[in-house]
């Protein structure tokens, strides 16, 4: 890690141990910034309009729920925002989907109605001007009132595999069953756990915060730890956590800034989940390299590969590669575990990647190898990139594998790259 990264890892770490005593006896801060309080009756109903008046300092955004599937995550954020810039990455809030409601089957509780037969609903946790903790909410009002930048992503298992539904559903079991069981909103964001106690002695509501709820069900129900390490000197799970997620991957999406809170061109980027979505496969076969950049008077260099693949704009499936990993691994994780190579030397790296595509998505393969420099920082190879539009890579769907060639030259590196597009729904 440089000395930039460092510096800015303990700024970060700083503001939060300053501010975290201050949410902790805070009972006035509110997630949404909410200004309606609404005391729920059968003779009175709350206007959407009324909603969007609560929410609309966060933002808004009109990403549609259809095709979203149980146990779905979605990640919330605004620009310039007080969360924003609390809350390390572009992301402040997660929440679960639910599914589809029935006739007064899900009560939503900023509203205080049933979610009309036939919405989308959600899962999450959260503090407002109505209450504290666990709830269940509209779709259209949590989601498409709240923030100006969504993403929705589904969770790939360990080697690609796609869950079932049974294994959807019971994500959303997880996290409905603790409802009632919390104490409120759980204010300590440098810890995580699966059960609903927080810590003994107890400095904070025993419940979750809302992406330790999302990681929490997860790690309950099928031992997937969703939490990517993004968060400085890796303590809690972030909502930026999730996103750079090995297994989580972007299916639709509504974005008003890249993932470095520049603006973009047109204003927006926006992408729906489709109904027949597709499973990208990448496998990493070789790397010929030409070069190695330490010197023949430090040895072998210690090798280790860097993927993006997916969403070509908004990938969020970053994984690393080791030697013979037919899963998926995080970047910072294949870093720890190098392959020896020399001048004009190969190593057969035989893993594979995955990722989920809308149809309308760009897609991205990208592709670097690196070489740990434990004294001035890891030196990185040139890059071997795909990138397709949507009319593209529909081409490549079920019409089985394609490949770079042969060591595809790059100058200090050469490549051995192969993929194929299937439908998976």
């Amino acid at each position: 890690m440089n000395g930039r990264n460092s510096i800015k890892k303990r700024a970060i770490l700083a503001l939060i141990l300053l501010i975290f005593p201050c949410l902790m006896i805070s009972s006035l801060i509110s997630v949404y910034g909410a200004s309606l309080v609404v005391t729920p009756s059968f003779q009175d109903e709350l206007s959407s309009e009324n909603v969007k008046i609560a929410f609309a300092s966060s933002g808004t955004n009109d990403m549609s729920p259809n095709n979203l599937l149980p146990g779905d995550i979605i990640l919330l954020g605004t620009d310039d925002t007080f969360f924003d810039f609390l809350i390390p990455g572009k992301w402040s809030h997660t929440v679960i989907v639910g599914g589809i409601a029935g006739y007064h089957e899900v009560w939503a509780v900023e509203e205080g109605m049933w979610v009309p037969q036939g919405e989308t609903w959600v899962v999450h946790s959260t503090k407002d001007s109505i209450d504290s903790g666990l709830r269940t909410s509209r779709f259209n009002n949590v989601v498409n009132n709240h923030a100006g930048n969504v993403v929705a992503m589904r969770v790939l298992k360990p080697g690609g595999y796609l869950m079932s539904a049974s294994e959807r559903q019971a994500i959303v079991n997880f996290a409905v069953s603790k409802i009632g069981l919390d104490e409120g909103y759980d204010w300590n964001w440098l810890g995580k756990q699966v059960g609903i106690d927080t810590a003994d002695p107890e400095i904070a509501p025993d419940g979750y915060y809302c992406s330790e709820l999302a990681w929490a069900a997860y790690k309950s129900v099928l031992g997937i730890d969703l939490d990517g390490d993004f968060s400085p000197f890796n303590i809690g799970v972030s909502p930026e956590d999730l996103y750079w997620s090995q297994y989580a991957q972007v299916i639709a999406l509504e974005m008003n800034s890249d993932p470095n809170g520049n603006s973009v061109p047109g204003g927006a980027y926006a992408v729906d989940a489709s109904n027949d979505l597709y499973k990208l496969t990448v496998y990493i076969d070789e790397v010929y390299y030409d070069d190695e950049h330490e010197g023949w008077l430090m040895g072998d260099g210690e090798m280790y590969l860097k993927l993006w693949i997916g969403e070509a704009y908004f990938p969020s499936c970053a994984a690393g590669g080791d030697l013979n990993d037919n899963h998926l691994d995080k970047i910072d994780d294949a870093g720890d575990d190098y392959e020896k190579a020399g001048s004009h030397e190969a190593l057969d790296w035989n893993n594979y990647h995955f990722a989920l595509l809308s149809y309308n998505s760009y897609c991205k393969v990208r592709v670097q190898a690196s070489e740990y420099d434990s004294t001035s920082g890891d030196d990185d190879y040139p890059i071997f990139q795909w990138w397709w539009s949507p009319s593209s890579w529909h081409n490549y769907i079920n019409n089985g594998w394609y490949w770079s060639g042969s060591r595809y030259d790059m100058g200090d590196c050469r490549y051995t790259i192969w993929f194929k597009i299937d439908s998976v729904f």
